[in-house]
C-alpha cells in the first residue's frame, strides 16, 4: 500500500486566519501554487485558501498585474474554506485520492496529531499517475523485446 507520506509535500506554505488575502495572492503567485492551509497559531488547521478563493474575493483579476488593493485587505478568515477534509500521512494514497475525487477537493492537509505535517495535492495525484504509466510502457517494451528475442533463436 502506497501511503499519504510517500508522496505529500512537507515543506507547506501556510498562512495565519488574519493574513490578508494579498498576501495570500502574492505568495501563491511567487510560489507557483494553488492551496495554501491556514492555520491557528498552534499549527492547528482551520481551513483552506485556494486560488479561486482568492480570485473570488476581487483582490486580483485574472492577471496579477491588476490587484485590488481594497479586497486585498481581507483577511483570510473571510473567504477561506473552513471545515476542510484532511488525511493523516499513513492513509493510503487511494483513500485520499477518493477523497480529492469525491468532495472535488484540488488538496486535502496532511494532519498528524493535530497538527499540520504536509499537503497533498491534485498535482501530486498526476505525477503518480505519470510515474506509474511510464513503468508500464517500460515493462512492456522489455516484454517486446523479449518476444522479439525468443522470435530470433
Amino acid at each position: 500500500m502506497i501511503t499519504v507520506n510517500e508522496v505529500m509535500t512537507t515543506n507547506v506554505i501556510s498562512l495565519s486566519p488574519h493574513d490578508t488575502v494579498l498576501k495570500a495572492a502574492d505568495i501563491m503567485t511567487k510560489h507557483n501554487i494553488r492551496h495554501i492551509p491556514v492555520v491557528s497559531t498552534k499549527n492547528q488547521v482551520v481551513g483552506i485558501v485556494s486560488q479561486r478563493d482568492v480570485l473570488r474575493s476581487g483582490a486580483l483579476s485574472w492577471s496579477t498585474d491588476h490587484k485590488n488593493e481594497n479586497s486585498g485587505q481581507q483577511e483570510i478568515a473571510e473567504i477561506m474554506s473552513k471545515g476542510t477534509l484532511s488525511t493523516h500521512p499513513k492513509d493510503s494514497l487511494r483513500a485520499a485520492g477518493l477523497t480529492l475525487q469525491k468532495h472535488k477537493y484540488g488538496c486535502l492537509p496532511v494532519v498528524e496529531n493535530g497538527l499540520l505535517v504536509g499537503i497533498i495535492t491534485d498535482t501530486d495525484f498526476v505525477s503518480v499517475a505519470i510515474n506509474l504509466i511510464e513503468e508500464k510502457d517500460s515493462l512492456e517494451e522489455e516484454e517486446i523485446e523479449e518476444i522479439e528475442k525468443i522470435q530470433m533463436d
